[in-house]
C-alpha cells in the first residue's frame, strides 16, 4: 500500500479491479505527461550514459536512452544531441567491455568473496579483489595479498581465474 501511495502521489492514476484476474492497474491509455526527472537530472543521466558507453557495448546505452526519451522525448533528444555534437569522451585508449571474461570473473569473485589468481607480464598473484578504481589512465583493480594493497591495471591482466579459497570482506577493510 505504501508503494501504491508513492506512485499515486507522483501523479500516476491507479485503480483496483476486484475478482478473478483483478489487481492494481494503471490505465492503458495513461502516458507520462511530465518527467519524474528535472532537466538537469536528464542531462546528468545522458552524460552518465556516454561515460557508460566506455564500458559497455553501444546497444546498452541506446536502449536506456530510448527509455528516457519515452519520459521526455524533446528534452532527452536535445540533450543527447548536445553531447553527441559537443562532447567527446576519451577515457581510454580502447573501449572497456564489461562483458569481457576478466570483468566477469572479477565481478564473480567480488560477489562470492573468493580469491582470484591474476596473471600479469611480471608474475602471478593470488589476491582478494577489493574494488575497482576508475582513473584517467584506465580501469584498475584494488586487491590485497593479505599483507599489502595491490593495484592492477585491468588492461595488464593477461589471465584471471577464480579460486575456491573464500575470504571475509571485513577482514580486508584495512586495505580499502
Amino acid at each position: 500500500m505504501r508503494d501504491l501511495d508513492v506512485i499515486s502521489n507522483l501523479g500516476v492514476p491507479i485503480y483496483t479491479q476486484p475478482g478473478y484476474q483483478g489487481g492494481v492497474l494503471i490505465p492503458n491509455s495513461y502516458k507520462f505527461q511530465h518527467s519524474f526527472f528535472t532537466p538537469d537530472e536528464i542531462e546528468d543521466l545522458i552524460l552518465a550514459l556516454h561515460i557508460i558507453g566506455q564500458f559497455r557495448r553501444k546497444g546498452v546505452k541506446n536502449s536506456i536512452l530510448k527509455k528516457i526519451e519515452l519520459l521526455v522525448p524533446e528534452l532527452a533528444f536535445l540533450k543527447e544531441r548536445d553531447f553527441m555534437d559537443y562532447l567527446q569522451i576519451e577515457l581510454f585508449q580502447k573501449p572497456l567491455l564489461k562483458d569481457d571474461v576478466v570483468f566477469r570473473k572479477i565481478n564473480l569473485a567480488l560477489d562470492q568473496e573468493v580469491f582470484l589468481q591474476l596473471e600479469t607480464k611480471e608474475q602471478t598473484y593470488c589476491v582478494v579483489p577489493l574494488r575497482y578504481a576508475l582513473r584517467t589512465s584506465g580501469l584498475y583493480l584494488y586487491a590485497s595479498d593479505g599483507i599489502q594493497k595491490l593495484t592492477f591495471a585491468i588492461a595488464d591482466i593477461l589471465n584471471c581465474e577464480i579460486t575456491s579459497k573464500e575470504f571475509v570482506r571485513q577482514d580486508y577493510e584495512k586495505f580499502f
